[in-house]
Formats: structure tokens, C-alpha cells, sequence
């Protein structure tokens, strides 16, 4: 079962083996390889090759992996004090560690704009994630990421949860963007918006067994979602799933392979007033190929009181299959008879027949769901 702690930024990465985020790097990540490096370091600071990937004879990376070849280099440290825009024309944008977004200041990264990090270096045996220390937008103030055009953002994660006292709690908007290997780590301080964007491993940490790759969820630092905030118009695929309350406005999102189910938490209005949020029109599809675990939509949670037993309209929302007993197979709620008891009702019927015609399209339609 999930753990929502509040600002907690215990974030698992979603990297399988060493060379890229998260790994030691007493040599600033932007600066020429040292001297000293061992010969066999010629691929510069940063590689797209991960056989290139180098550290000298002190173990700090000289040659570090990444998505593309960055342009433009924000230092790690780097505080964001007046309104900023990163525009297209410096992308590539590699940070190479934490930017601060302080408060009462916008950071707006514009259509067309690749922002990146280290990048995993793929597994040659079984392994697991690592803590990530890399890539990370702290946000105090406001981050706006996209408009109408594609924005990316590799392996970064965008954050409004707290890393020092002048950090946090800001407000962050995404829209017409992909996000690969990202992490969006958003508490319920402030509203969030994540808009017509294809998210893929988000929030996930890969792990390797056997030759095979499964992806699962870290335990801290998901998104918690609160304030009206919006996630519409989406396509996850192979990515975590996040907490909402009853405020929170689910729309016509597409998931592929949940890696673990959505989260209502129990913060119902008081004096009998109606959920202001929509969670319908939403698309949730399993593969018959996919080697997650994970096969739950939704569940509740909070404290379980029979008196105060509430409902979720989550109806309407296409499941993959037609099958009301693997439909309500996907629902954990308060009556699921298992022990210890889940909190009020989730209302999944009626289910859509079909996806709605406003969700997006499945890239992966030839491939059965169950």
C-alpha cells in the first residue's frame, strides 16, 4: 500500500547502474576532463555512447552519459532570483545538479527546448535504482513548461517539495511536453497542472532481474495532489500513478501499464458539500506483455469509519476490457473485505464501452490488453 508523506523528497531514481545521476562527482560535470584522468577518458565531459562513460583513478566522473550533447550548462547551485526563460535556442540544457526557482519568481522553459540530466547507464547484471542528486527544479516560485509546441525533459525532475527553508511549495504547470525517466514530485501546497503531455518511466525506478526489466514505484515523494490542480489530455506509459483528493480534476488521460494504482486520498469536503473534481473519461490499459506486477486502477485510503463512508463518481472511464468482474477487480475500496479496511466507495459503474474520443490514441493498440 502507498505512503504519502507530506514534503518528504526521499525520491528513488529511475537509473540502473552507475555513470549517470546520483554518482559521485567531485569534478564539476561541466569542466574538461583532468589531467590526471586515466588516457582511456577521450569522450569529453558528456557521452551519448555509455560505453564511454570514464572516471579517473579518484573514482570521480569525468565522462558522464547523457541524452544529447547539452549546449547550454546550469551549475549546480545556480538560484533563479528574477523571472528567467530558457529559450530554445540555448538547448540542449543540462543541469548538472539543483536549480532553485525562489519565491515570487517564474522560471519558464518555451516551446521547442530540451532540458536534460545524466542519463542511466544501462545494467549489464541484475540492479536497482539509486537516490537521485541530479537534474532537480526545486520550485519556491512558479515553473512553466510549455506552451503548444513539444517541450522535453529528460531524466529531470520538476519539484515544489521542500530542500531548504527558501525552497518549496511553488506552483508547476506542464503542458505539450515529454518527460523520459522524469520525476514530477508535487505536494499539496500549491495547485499543479500537467496538460496534453507523453510521459514514459515517470516517477519509476527500473529494476533488473534475470534479464528482466520491471519498473516500480518509490515510496516517498510521489505527487500528492490537491487544490483544483489538473492532469488532462496525458499519456503515461510504464510510469507511477499519484495521489488526488476529491478536488483534483482526472480527465481524459491515457495509462499504459500502471506501475502501481491511483491514490484517493480521504479528504472529502466537509458539511455534506460535493467533490468539485472529475476523475472520468480516463483510459486504463494492461498489456498482456508487460511484465509489471501491478494490475489495481484505484484505491482508497485514510482512516476506515463506517459512519463516514463517502463516494468517488469514477464513472465512466474505459478499463481496457469489458469484464465488470475484472473491473472491480481494479478497485480497492471499502468493500474490499481484506484486512485492514479501505475508506468509502469508489462508483466505477457505468464503464465506457470505448475509449473516449477526446482520451489519446493507444500507440501500442496492437498489442491485447487484459
Amino acid at each position: 500500500m502507498k505512503k504519502y508523506p507530506g514534503l518528504l523528497f526521499a525520491l528513488l531514481l529511475a537509473a540502473c547502474g552507475g555513470g549517470g545521476g546520483g554518482g559521485n562527482s567531485a569534478t564539476t560535470a561541466s569542466a574538461a576532463p583532468s589531467s590526471t584522468s586515466p588516457k582511456t577518458c577521450t569522450g569529453g565531459p558528456y557521452t551519448t555512447d555509455p560505453t564511454k562513460v570514464c572516471t579517473d583513478a579518484s573514482g570521480n566522473l569525468v565522462t558522464g552519459y547523457v541524452y544529447v550533447q547539452p549546449k547550454t550548462v546550469i551549475p549546480d547551485g545556480t538560484v533563479i532570483t528574477a523571472d528567467t526563460t530558457w529559450p530554445a535556442s540555448g538547448s540542449p540544457y543540462f543541469i548538472a545538479g539543483t536549480v532553485r526557482v525562489a519565491p515570487g519568481v517564474t522560471l519558464t522553459i518555451p516551446d521547442n527546448t530540451i532540458v536534460e540530466t545524466y542519463r542511466s547507464v544501462p545494467c549489464t547484471a541484475d540492479c536497482v535504482g539509486t537516490i537521485p542528486t541530479k537534474g532537480i527544479i526545486n520550485v519556491a516560485g512558479t515553473l512553466n513548461v510549455g506552451s503548444q509546441g513539444p517541450v522535453q525533459l529528460l531524466g529531470v525532475t520538476a519539484a515544489n517539495t521542500s530542500l531548504a527553508q527558501d525552497a518549496g511549495n511553488g506552483t508547476v504547470s506542464i503542458t505539450h511536453a515529454v518527460l523520459q525517466d522524469a520525476f514530477v514530485q508535487i505536494n499539496d501546497a500549491a495547485p499543479f497542472s500537467m496538460t496534453y503531455s507523453q510521459a514514459t518511466h515517470m516517477n519509476v525506478t527500473p529494476i533488473v532481474r534475470n534479464g528482466v526489466t520491471t519498473y516500480e514505484a518509490g515510496t516517498n515523494g510521489y505527487p500528492r495532489l490537491s487544490r483544483s490542480s489538473t492532469v488532462k489530455g496525458n499519456t503515461f506509459v510504464d510510469s507511477a500513478a499519484f495521489a488526488f483528493d476529491p478536488s483534483v480534476f482526472v480527465q481524459n488521460n491515457l495509462f499504459i501499464n500502471m506501475v502501481d494504482p491511483l491514490v484517493l486520498i480521504d479528504a472529502f469536503p466537509a458539511n455534506g458539500q460535493a467533490p468539485t473534481g472529475v476523475a472520468q473519461r480516463n483510459s486504463f490499459l494492461f498489456k498482456k506483455d508487460s511484465p509489471n506486477g501491478n494490475r489495481l486502477v484505484i484505491e482508497s485510503h485514510g482512516t476506515y469509519n463506517a459512519s463516514t463512508l463517502r463516494s468517488l463518481d469514477f464513472t465512466n472511464n474505459f478499463w481496457g476490457v469489458t469484464d465488470n468482474t475484472t473491473i472491480q477487480s481494479r478497485v480497492r475500496d471499502s468493500t474490499n473485505t481484506a484486512n485492514p479496511r479501505l475508506p468509502n466507495v469508489i462508483l466505477y459503474a457505468p464503464a465506457l464501452q470505448s475509449p473516449d474520443p477526446a482520451t489519446p490514441a493507444d500507440p501500442q493498440s496492437t498489442t491485447p490488453n487484459e
